[in-house]
């Protein structure tokens, strides 16, 4: 979530992925992350040593229901620099969400689609087609156009899935939607008689935020669209892929 440090400067706190509590409570929790903050600054370096020397106060700013310090340990530094590298590196290994490619992002939620669909056991394996009868990961919309769609099942009519990953992305994605959404167009021109589906991963405010990319897919997938990250939406596509 964060680090607490005896800097140069007193006492510095960084909580650099409040963020991460918005997927367990379903709610942002930026003040409350300020305010704590703000009581651990005011504390000076003997209540420090009180924390970690013996049990402290229910009063004391150290006290939370939510944030909770670590064991203590020790940072060498000969200077302000060094300081700040080692605060850097602590943050980037602990504790900041590892920055993806934009392709990475949208491997993410087909790899979390298809652990799903392996675990019921209908993911296709290599060397499989659709009348395996299993669902089919890359399938080839057009060699010719170079399309192909995240997933695709013909148990009684076939069925393409377009997937936007949308989680951490804080640029637009709107071509990518637009390309999302022309798979599932050529899909239905090509095959004819085809459920287009959509399966997009966001938070609600990120889904708020890219509003836009959400409406392409939904257009284009005939209003079948589902939010991953949210778990009636989930069980929802599930029961209308297979």
């Amino acid at each position: 979530m964060g680090v607490v440090a005896m800097g140069p400067d007193g006492l510095d706190v960084r909580l650099s992925e409040v963020r991460k509590l918005v997927l367990l409570t379903g709610h942002r929790w930026d003040e409350i992350a300020e305010a704590y903050r703000e009581a651990l600054t005011k504390t000076d370096a003997i209540d420090l040593e009180t924390l970690y020397g013996r049990e402290t106060s229910s009063s004391s700013p150290m006290q939370s229901e939510v944030f909770l310090l670590g064991k203590p340990g020790d940072i060498r530094a000969q200077n302000s620099e060094e300081y700040e590298i080692a605060i850097r590196k602590i943050l980037s290994t602990f504790v900041d969400k590892p920055v993806l490619t934009r392709k990475e992002k949208q491997q993410k939620i087909n790899t979390e689609i298809s652990a799903m669909l392996r675990k019921v056991g209908v993911l296709g394996e290599r060397g499989q087609g659709l009348e395996d009868g299993k669902v089919i990961p890359k399938f080839v919309v057009s060699e010719e156009k170079e399309i192909v769609a995240d997933f695709a099942y013909k148990p009684n009519g076939l069925k393409v899935v377009s997937t936007l990953e949308l989680r951490g992305v804080s640029t637009s994605a709107h071509a990518k939607a637009c390309e999302k959404g022309a798979t599932l167009y050529f899909a239905k021109q090509r095959f004819g008689d085809v459920k287009p589906l959509g399966v997009y991963a966001a938070t609600p405010d990120e889904a708020e935020s890219h509003k836009g990319e959400i409406e392409i897919l939904t257009s284009f997938a005939d209003g079948n669209v589902f939010n991953w990250v949210d778990p009636k939406d989930r069980q929802k596509f599930k029961a209308a892929l297979y």
